[in-house]
Order: C-alpha cells, then structure tokens, then sequence
C-alpha cells in the first residue's frame, strides 16, 4: 500500500506533467545545486520545468496522465530528472544540450519517442519564431514576384494599347 507521502508526490508529478507538450530525460549526477537551479531558471524562461522525483512515481505519473511507450521504462534508472516543454520544445532541447554536465536520457515530443541522439538532432531544429520569420519572409519574396510579374502584364497591355491606337490613325 503507498503512503500518504507517495500519493501526494505522485498527485503532484501528474498536475505539473499533464500540461506538457514535450519531455526530456536526464541524469543529473555530477551536477552541482548551483548548475541545477541556473537550469531551473533557463527552463522557465522557455515555458519549461524541471521535476525530480522518484523512478517508479514518475514512470506512473506518465502513465497515469496517458502517455505510455516502451521505451520509456528504460530510461528510468538511475537518477532522473524530467524536462517538461509547455510551449516549444525546441527551445528546451537547445538548453539541455548547451547545458555542462547534464546528460541527456532521450525524449518524448508530441507523441514520438527519441533516444539522446534524436534529442540532439532536435536541438539542431531552429525555433519556432525563427521558422515563422523564415515563412513571412518567402510570403514577401512571393508578393514581390507577382508585383513584378503583375507590373510586366500592365507594361505589356499599355504597348499593346499604344500600337493599336497607332495602327487606328
């Protein structure tokens, strides 16, 4: 039977987990107080959070707030810390991996697990801001064109419209 202490733990872990849009797991052996709370402050400055709590209460809070796979048995053991994304998870992973003597685990993103690998890969990703800059960007390039083209069809329909004015006296 879990204590009282066990429930409460784990009625906690699932408030903070069941927002959550992405998870990373890391072990945080090696690492000091100090680096652990600067890593707290960078997370929540990217809509992050940071839960340390037991192996088996945390593999259960997962569960219990639906997100099961298989791999991620695995990657409790040992210490573990879980990284919650609220927002963009890209962000997240780029802190995890400028982040000195964190080791990552792998990861949970919108439904897909990634090994510490595929992580890594996904800190390569660029932000969402600098994605959507990128999209308005190409839309005004795109208006620029027809703009052009638009203006070499006026050009076209005037000479035309001269040389039949021409040709009519």
């Amino acid at each position: 039977m879990p204590s009282q202490t066990n429930r409460q733990n784990l009625e906690k872990a699932k408030t903070r987990l069941k927002d959550g849009k992405a998870f990373y797991f890391t072990d945080f052996t090696g690492m000091t107080v100090a680096k652990l709370e600067k890593l707290r402050r960078e997370l929540k400055k990217s809509r992050g959070d940071y839960l340390v709590t037991k192996n088996t209460l945390g593999e259960l809070a997962l569960k219990e707030t639906g997100i099961v796979d298989e791999h991620l048995s695995a990657l409790f053991v040992g210490a573990t810390g879980i990284v919650i994304a609220y927002d963009d998870p890209v962000v997240l992973a780029k802190v995890l991996k400028e982040t000195e003597d964190l080791k990552i685990k792998g990861g949970f993103v919108e439904g897909q697990y990634f090994d510490a690998a595929g992580v890594a890969r996904f800190s390569m990703i660029p932000s969402r801001q600098v994605l959507l800059g990128g999209v308005v960007s190409s839309m005004n390039v795109i208006g620029s064109f027809v703009y052009t083209l638009e203006g070499i069809l006026r050009s076209l329909v005037y000479t035309l419209e001269a040389m039949k004015n021409k040709e009519a006296k």
